[in-house]
């Protein structure tokens, strides 16, 4: 019984960080972000501030705004989202791109050195997006 609760203590510990999705709420401005197609080969690259976009999120809602770095509209979105562990999915019910709408995305999310990274698929092609929390 005991080796049964430290096992429990330990996954706790484990994925303490994550096992709140309060760890997540606020605002975070995208870093960085690559998209490979699946045979690895890079499709997409958002870096040096080419690219803006910035997400609110509260305990179960998210919304997204993307912009140019001239400050031309690109992409505005929100919906409702879940994080168990280090699994976070977005669902868009908002959105103004309709190709978006009513779309799931499943991440595996991690936290390193203050910076939000999640990954996942969407339509054959690996997002990997890294967001640092505005301050």
């Amino acid at each position: 019984m005991k080796k049964i609760y430290a096992g429990l203590l330990v996954l706790l510990l484990a994925f303490g960080q994550w096992a709140n999705a309060s760890e997540l709420t606020g605002a975070w401005e995208l870093e960085y972000a690559i998209y490979k197609n699946q045979k690895g080969e890079v499709v997409g690259e958002i870096k040096d501030k080419a690219t803006l976009s910035r997400k609110v999120l509260s305990d179960n809602h998210f919304t997204f705004i993307t912009w140019d770095k001239t400050g031309k509209f690109v992409v505005a979105g929100s919906g409702t989202y879940t994080l168990k562990g280090e699994s976070y999915k977005e669902t868009v019910d908002a959105t103004s791109e309709a190709r978006l709408m009513g779309k799931t995305y499943d991440f595996n999310c991690t936290f390193k050195d203050g910076v939000w990274i999640h990954k996942g698929m969407e339509d054959g092609v690996l997002i990997e997006e890294h967001w640092r929390r505005v301050r």
